[in-house]
């Protein structure tokens, strides 16, 4: 039996990963889970890891290191990048 796909949410705000990860299982997607840079792994368990949404709230650092992590992981998981504005992409954050 293959492992179950799960879609990894992480984000700074817990309120802000809830509301998205109830919007990606509004769409009829397979699991959703919220989990930070530290935990990611622990919490994917026994699943196989689908795709990864990363709010723009993380330190540039982080995500660097996150795609890294991932990637190594399994390099075929997509892997989204959640701005809530232009200063996102300079690693100033947003609202």
């Amino acid at each position: 039996m293959s492992p179950e796909p799960l879609i990894m949410v992480i984000d700074g705000p817990a309120a802000r990963g809830a509301d998205l990860k109830e919007l990606i299982e509004f769409m009829d997607a397979p699991r959703v889970c919220i989990a930070d840079c530290e935990n990611w792994r622990d919490r994917l368990g026994d699943s196989r890891l689908a795709a990864v949404f990363v709010g723009d709230d993380l330190a540039r650092p982080e995500v660097d290191r996150l795609i890294r992590e991932v990637g190594e992981f399994d390099p075929n998981t997509p892997i989204v990048r959640i701005s809530g504005s232009d200063d996102a992409e300079s690693g100033a954050g947003g609202a």
